[in-house]
């Protein structure tokens, strides 16, 4: 069996494309393996600050519902108050209307 020149050339040539795409697909694939590793990074770190902002938040609220709940309660005692004294004073009598 006789090889021509040309032939061998080809299959050579063939050979390193085959080298050179199989490297060229391993760096890719290495490239975007950093990439996600960078972007999980990323992502804990915008939960982690997710996370604190939430608890702020939740914090806030909680002591706005707290101040609105005193807050209630002092108009609730002041309206009884003032029901008490209007009561003694002129016997008008308010309803408690609930709906």
């Amino acid at each position: 069996m006789k090889i021509d020149v040309n032939n061998l050339f080809t299959i050579i040539s063939l050979a390193f494309m085959l080298i050179g795409g199989i490297y060229h697909l391993a760096r890719m694939k290495a490239n975007i393996v950093a990439k996600i590793g960078l972007l999980d990074k990323k992502l804990d770190i915008n939960l982690t600050d997710y996370q604190s902002k939430n608890e702020h938040y939740e914090y806030r609220i909680n002591g706005l519902d707290k101040l609105l709940q005193h807050q209630g309660n002092r108009l609730k005692d002041w309206v009884d108050q003032i029901a008490g004294h209007l009561s003694e004073k002129t016997g008008l009598m308010i309803r408690d209307r609930k709906l």
